[in-house]
């Protein structure tokens, strides 16, 4: 029987500190609140209604980055750095244990499975820094971001995916275990920062980073 392993890809394999960290630069640059810009910039990504009809990451991107301008009283001045924060975005290096552990699982036989919230034209750099074999899902694939249930669903129905051959492995609480919750997916919140759960959904198992799940997958 083949064994799957569905992972998020960015906060869960990929460091996403260097993304904001380039918005926090550029706000210095500009002459405003530095943290502040990062922590509405980080919202707004995050923001399902942001994304509603569908549209490409880049493009929600720029959209944020003219937000940016809006909220600061500015014109053309966070948006002309779009590129700089989508290179930045296709730069971001993996946590410290990410690689070892997927060649772990990848020579256990498990066949790994990236669903991410992103598009085709940052998403193989990303893919690139794990150093190891992934089959891709992006937003773009399905024009669905998570919490969709139609992003996973379409998942699941392309592999055959079932409780007993599979686990969902995330950051993203409100993303990706409630969803996996709500479909009956087992899973494995990777809860770096330790947050505390904020709804009902409950992962089947919990961990502060991702070697730990090497225990519940031989």
């Amino acid at each position: 029987m083949t064994k799957y392993l569905t992972f998020d890809c960015y906060g869960t394999l990929l460091r996403e500190e260097d993304t904001y960290a380039k918005v926090a630069e550029i706000a210095q640059k500009l002459g405003v609140d530095p943290q502040l810009a990062r922590r509405r910039f980080a919202n707004y990504q995050s923001d399902r209604n942001n994304m509603h009809p569908y549209l490409d990451y880049d493009l929600l991107t720029r959209n944020n980055l003219i937000h940016l301008d809006y909220q600061f009283g500015l014109t053309h001045q966070f948006e002309r750095y779009f590129v700089d924060v989508l290179t930045a975005h296709r730069s971001l290096k993996p946590f410290p244990e990410v690689i070892a552990t997927l060649k772990t699982l990848r020579e256990r036989g498990y066949h790994l499975i990236m669903m991410s919230n992103s598009s085709w034209d940052i998403i193989p750099a990303n893919v690139a820094a794990l150093q190891v074999p992934f089959n891709v899902w992006t937003a773009e694939d399905v024009h669905a971001y998570k919490p969709d249930h139609h992003f996973f669903n379409t998942v699941a129905q392309h592999y055959g995916l079932t409780p007993e051959n599979h686990w969902h492995i995330a950051e993203g609480y409100m993303s990706d275990i409630v969803p996996a919750d709500a479909l009956g997916w087992p899973s494995i919140w990777v809860n770096r920062d330790n947050e505390a759960p904020t709804a009902t959904a409950t992962p089947t198992h919990t961990v502060s980073t991702l070697d730990q799940v090497l225990q519940w997958l031989d």
